[in-house]
């Protein structure tokens, strides 16, 4: 059955130039972080008749190939994270009254270090103590390596200050094979954190980026250092770049990214069934150069998955095993990000022409 979205424009001082990131709080209200040509964070939210824009009071972002970070915790306050133009740290704010910004120590949690692909979410709290509850989590590529970090209180002691000392961590060294292109970061139904990333093999003298998913371990103690468990999901002689990643209720991985070689978008669903980790394609008639995606279960536990090609804006749901029912939504689809609500509305933004828009099903 196809979609009915109701579409809208942002900004329409055309304005944005990319690096868009959505997500909706608690009411199930929107909210989508963007850079200008210039490199200033805005961050618009969706009010009863019109869209809110402001512009951060911080400095400009790089002109990166991935999206700024962008959360709303439970007390809907907004978390951003994007890497500096100046500097290229990795910058991480958050507003109560008025915004506070900060470099994140990204070197083992001492002193900041230049940084690519960073990616931000925040810690549900499902499971976990209260004092975890919303804290910031990132993703992230420095010195040809993937790393975590995450700004909480020590779990020996969760009565202490959140703190980056010690919860910032190599998670897949870079060696002859650089490790930590594209991040994606998500915590799945049971708060299991995952982060999807390609590795590099130019460095060995091959044209080839593979999809790799490190999960980090459960702690068997407190004070246990922690630990990630590696594997390559997609191998080969693939081109794998811009991957996003979603979580099934039932506990499913689902990893959307666009494969240069084949020129296709791909999902890769990883899960509790004997053919994971599978590998489907979307389309195999994908147009553009930088294709990015985003994926999402719906509330009748199906994979969907938003992504621009030829100048469109495309919707994809799969009716089967390997098998996607894929309508045009309108023109644009550049930067494309999608969203789920409770209740089960799919929310879009992308940009048309320097125009970000905005959609959502009814």
């Amino acid at each position: 059955m196809a979609h009915q979205f109701f579409t809208e424009v942002v900004d329409g001082l055309n304005s944005a130039e990319g690096q868009v990131s959505l997500t909706v709080d608690e009411t199930n209200t929107p909210w989508i972080a963007y850079a200008t040509g210039t490199g200033n964070v805005v961050l618009a939210r969706r009010e009863e008749d019109k869209w809110a824009t402001e512009e951060l009071p911080a400095e400009p972002a790089a002109r990166d190939d991935y999206r700024i970070g962008l959360a709303i915790d439970s007390t809907l306050r907004p978390h951003v994270a994007y890497q500096s133009r100046a500097t290229d740290h990795l910058i991480y704010g958050v507003r109560d009254t008025q915004w506070h910004f900060e470099e994140v120590p990204t070197d083992a949690g001492i002193f900041p270090s230049r940084v690519r692909f960073a990616c931000l979410k925040l810690n549900p709290g499902i499971f976990s103590l209260p004092a975890f509850k919303d804290t910031p989590n990132f993703s992230y590529q420095s010195g040809l390596t993937l790393w975590h970090a995450a700004k909480q209180p020590p779990r020996a002691n969760p009565n202490k200050p959140p703190q980056w000392r010690k919860n910032v961590h190599k998670v897949d060294e870079g060696d002859l094979v650089e490790k930590g292109w594209f991040t994606s970061l998500d915590f799945d139904a049971e708060e299991t954190l995952r982060i999807a990333s390609f590795d590099d093999l130019e460095p060995a003298g091959q044209s080839v980026r593979r999809l790799r998913v490190a999960t980090l371990e459960p702690e068997e103690f407190p004070g246990q250092p922690e630990s990630w468990r590696v594997e390559v999901v997609h191998g080969g002689q693939i081109l794998g770049e811009l991957p996003s990643m979603a979580h099934s209720i039932t506990g499913e991985s689902i990893i959307s990214y666009y494969e240069r070689n084949g020129r296709t978008l791909n999902v890769c669903i990883m899960g509790n069934f004997p053919e994971s980790p599978a590998i489907e394609v979307v389309s195999d008639v994908v147009g553009g150069d930088d294709v990015y995606s985003a994926c999402g279960v719906s509330n009748e536990s199906r994979i969907c998955v938003a992504f621009g090609s030829g100048g469109r804006l495309r919707f994809a749901t799969r009716t089967g095993i390997k098998t996607f029912s894929i309508e045009d939504v309108e023109a644009g689809g550049a930067w494309s990000d999608m969203v789920f609500d409770s209740e089960g509305s799919a929310h879009i933004a992308h940009i048309a022409d320097s125009a970000l828009r905005y959609g959502v099903t009814s």
